[in-house]
């Protein structure tokens, strides 16, 4: 190398470790190996693939399952009224503007679909276009010391709308996903079985 000798402080902890390789060097890992950031399981993305694919059986399900379209119709109905009563309903919790709260309705029922399409961005963007925070609100929001005065720091309420607003559509996609068939007064278990069959059918008529 180019130095001779190398001063280094280290932790007596990781004294063992460096020793054992300066004694034997040709057990080193790999530098790619070490230099490389270890991905986990995209959680996120496997639990939103399965809440749509989730939603698509069960329309698809009562759709197949012959209770008719007037059902499927209000199946649709109630999805976008539930996901965007809770989105809208946390939005002015959070303290946001009713346009916000109008923009986190209007968007919701696409969330649990598409995650990139959050509820709480699109809420969040239009609450910052009304209170126009600035850089020097981040001082205030760590000077604050009652979460009274932390909403009333334009900033912190943008960020805190974007984050109920997610809220409100996730409690709404799983409130629709259990109460969506005693709203629609069918038994899950007959319009399921009969929906499942019915597809299971026109599937094998394709083949």
């Amino acid at each position: 190398g180019r130095y001779e000798r190398v001063l280094a402080v280290i932790g007596a902890g990781h004294v063992r470790g460096v020793q054992h390789y300066l004694d034997a060097p040709e057990t080193l890992p790999p530098l790619q190996s070490l230099t490389t950031d270890v991905k986990g399981l995209p959680w996120a993305k496997i639990v939103g693939a399965g809440v749509t694919l989730l939603f698509a059986l069960l329309i698809a399900a009562i759709a197949f399952s012959g209770v008719g379209l007037e059902v499927l119709l209000a199946a649709l109905v109630y999805w976008v009224l539930i996901n965007g009563i809770l989105s809208a309903a946390f939005t002015l919790l959070a303290g946001g503007h009713l346009l916000s709260a109008a923009t986190a309705f209007g968007v919701s029922w696409m969330t649990p679909l598409t995650p990139a399409l959050a509820a709480g961005w699109f809420a969040a963007f239009v609450e910052a276009k009304i209170r126009k925070p600035t850089t020097g609100e981040v001082q205030q929001i760590l000077n604050a010391e009652t979460f009274s005065e932390l909403r009333r720091i334009p900033l912190f309420r943008v960020v805190l709308v974007a984050a109920l607003a997610n809220v409100g559509s996730t409690i709404g996609t799983f409130a629709y996903l259990i109460f969506i068939f005693p709203f629609l007064g069918i038994d899950p278990s007959v319009v399921i079985g009969a929906g499942f069959s019915n597809m299971l059918q026109a599937l094998q008529g394709l083949f």
